[in-house]
């Protein structure tokens, strides 16, 4: 075995480790050392590797994008609580003005923070998501005959909403590797559920940041 093959080696093995302990950052830094030893045998299973580890980045992030929406939804005064602010208005006139310029100033500020806090989560989730897209595409050229790379392309795809793409990678996989029937019939068929969803979202006049956005955060 020559020496880009044993590095190749040393590494994937690093990265294979860092995965299973949910190390993710060291897992795909082991795995682009992998694929910059240059050997290409291994390139096809490497790529898939990494495609899992940004998969598994980009749900991190997604843990992390549904907390700030919910802190975001908290930041939305309740029925019950503006009545009150209203009554106290209406009780302290000369108050009123005050009141509601310190209530709508707060709230605005805090609103509009986690607003960003929101977006900038988001963005990294489809960041890792682009990644894991990138490679498990590319591993599917290098191994089309192995279930496991059109199977990640389909996970990446459809947390991309490519989710027509994502259903005819599925069902490649599914040809390579039918006992994968089981898990891949009900996936495919929410797809399709889901793909109604996002047409008829985009009917209404959903803007397509706010669509990625609900999308990401209902998973």
């Amino acid at each position: 075995m020559n020496s880009a093959a044993c590095n190749c080696l040393k590494w994937n093995y690093r990265g294979n480790a860092h995965l299973d302990k949910g190390e993710i950052s060291l897992a795909i830094q082991a795995y682009d050392r992998a694929i910059a030893s240059n050997y290409k045998e291994q390139e096809g299973v490497l790529l898939v590797m990494r495609a899992t580890a940004y998969l598994q980045r980009a749900f991190n992030h997604r843990v992390k994008l549904k907390e700030e929406v919910n802190d975001l939804i908290k930041l939305t005064p309740e029925t019950d609580k503006l009545s009150q602010l209203y009554e106290i208005m209406i009780e302290n006139p000369v108050l009123a003005k005050s009141l509601l310029e310190k209530k709508t100033m707060e709230d605005s500020k805090d609103q509009h923070r986690k607003y960003h806090q929101t977006k900038y989560h988001h963005g990294l989730y489809e960041y890792a998501l682009l990644h894991a897209t990138q490679d498990s595409l590319r591993a599917t050229q290098l191994l089309p005959n192995y279930a496991k790379t059109w199977l990640r392309a389909g996970d990446s795809l459809a947390e991309l909403r490519k989710l027509k793409e994502s259903a005819q990678y599925y069902e490649k996989a599914l040809e390579l590797d039918p006992s994968l029937a089981d898990t891949l019939d009900p996936i495919i068929k929410r797809l399709k559920t889901s793909q109604e969803f996002l047409d008829q979202a985009r009917a209404s006049g959903w803007t397509e940041d706010t669509l990625r956005i609900a999308l990401a955060v209902t998973g």
